[in-house]
């Protein structure tokens, strides 16, 4: 089960990636503000903990989960403040929460097995 909320955090993890590359570069955004410092904005962040996520760190999974509540704000902030229903935020929201939930399943399951084979 451990494996299993280690992939689903992977996957939401690659999902808000891919969303948000796709809304920074598809998005209709204003010409004030270059698309490229958006990417580095948005994606940075990101790439931080992509290494002990990939290699199943728990300390990792943790602080990926705090991380993640500054991607579910901003996707909250944008889902109320976009004009009708915007794809993009929602995804944000989704692929955020999730890879917050999984993080942490993740770890309270990895913490559990470690303590079963220390016995």
């Amino acid at each position: 089960m451990t494996l299993f909320y280690k992939r689903l955090a992977l996957f939401s993890f690659f999902g808000l990636m891919i969303s948000l590359t796709c809304w920074i570069t598809l998005g209709q955004h204003s010409d004030n503000y270059p698309t490229s410092a958006w990417l580095i904005i948005a994606l940075i962040p990101l790439l931080f903990p992509l290494r002990g996520l990939l290699h199943g760190k728990p300390y990792t999974h943790a602080w990926t989960g705090f991380l993640m509540l500054l991607y579910f704000a901003h996707g909250i902030g944008e889902v109320y403040s976009a004009p009708g229903f915007d794809l993009y935020a929602s995804l944000e929201v989704l692929f955020s929460s999730t890879t917050f939930i999984a993080s942490i399943l993740f770890i309270r399951l990895n913490a559990k097995n470690v303590k079963q084979h220390s016995k």
